[in-house]
């Protein structure tokens, strides 16, 4: 039996360690063979023909980039909202998500959800009954529309990557992800699937430096430090930093817009750029 016919679903609630690294593309390989002692390709790696498969997401903010701000002004506790979906042309189910950040720790709150008009499911006054869910998925989707409707969130931008990854074999939970090609678009209305032609790439030297093309992220129970993940920074001299696909995107966004009335003071709208 493949070991990916086993491999269970992300669960609906997750509190999880994330440690992000900038590497170069030719440290994939290495790496990837040193974790295969412990881990093995998940369903949609072991399926793509370079072991890469795409991931779309479609963010959301206030009008006034609340969920922005607080991210550019590390603010410590602090969520964004988005809409996952895989492949090149997405079909349902798709992924609704909140993900916050508690100090060094993240908690991430998931939905799937098999309906294709994600407007009506946004706006309806309780998609939880009106979709049939139950128990922590149907909490999860009133929190998102709460949240939506506290904030008056909307649609911003359509994030895109490349992912291959990597599940554990020893550990309950315990992840390894090699993300690239990062691309994204201004996104106003609620559309999930990218439009080709106007995709931007931003894995751009001045965002990850000239030798790094690539992000490695390590992932696992806050509860569980995996050992060979340790040996795995100190085989490869990993040095963790900070990588934001939202925070980036929106870069891509105001560096085309460049709005003259935006929210933030100077200070801000510099560490954006930079």
């Amino acid at each position: 039996m493949s070991k990916t016919s086993t491999q269970t679903e992300i669960p609906s609630v997750l509190q999880r360690f994330e440690y992000k690294y900038h590497i170069s593309r030719d440290m994939i390989r290495p790496i990837s063979d040193f974790v295969k002692a412990y881990c093995f390709l998940d369903k949609y790696s072991e399926t793509s023909p370079n072991q890469f498969y795409r991931i779309n997401n479609l963010y959301f903010d206030t009008p006034f980039y609340t969920f922005l701000k607080n991210r550019l002004e590390k603010k410590e506790n602090r969520f964004n909202m988005r809409i996952r979906s895989y492949g090149e042309n997405p079909e349902p189910p798709y992924f609704w998500e909140i993900k916050c950040k508690f100090g060094e720790n993240r908690k991430k709150y998931r939905v799937k959800l098999n309906c294709d008009d994600i407007e009506k499911v946004f706006y309806s006054l309780k998609a939880s009954e009106e979709f049939g869910l139950t128990g922590t998925n149907a909490k999860n989707m009133d929190m998102f529309q709460y949240l939506a409707l506290s904030y008056n969130a909307e649609p911003k931008i359509l994030t895109q990557y490349d992912r291959m990854a990597w599940i554990s074999e020893t550990d309950e939970y315990a992840r390894v992800t090699f993300d690239a090609n990062f691309k994204a678009v201004e996104e106003r209305s609620f559309n999930i699937r990218p439009p080709k032609e106007q995709m931007e790439s931003y894995d751009t030297s001045n965002i990850f430096g000239t030798e790094a093309q690539c992000i490695l992220e390590l992932k696992g129970s806050v509860a569980n430090l995996p050992l060979w993940m340790v040996d795995l920074v100190k085989t490869f001299d990993l040095k963790s930093l900070a990588f934001s696909k939202f925070r980036y995107g929106m870069r891509r966004m105001i560096l085309n817009n460049k709005p003259e009335n935006i929210w933030y003071n100077v200070s801000n709208y510099g560490e954006i750029y930079d």
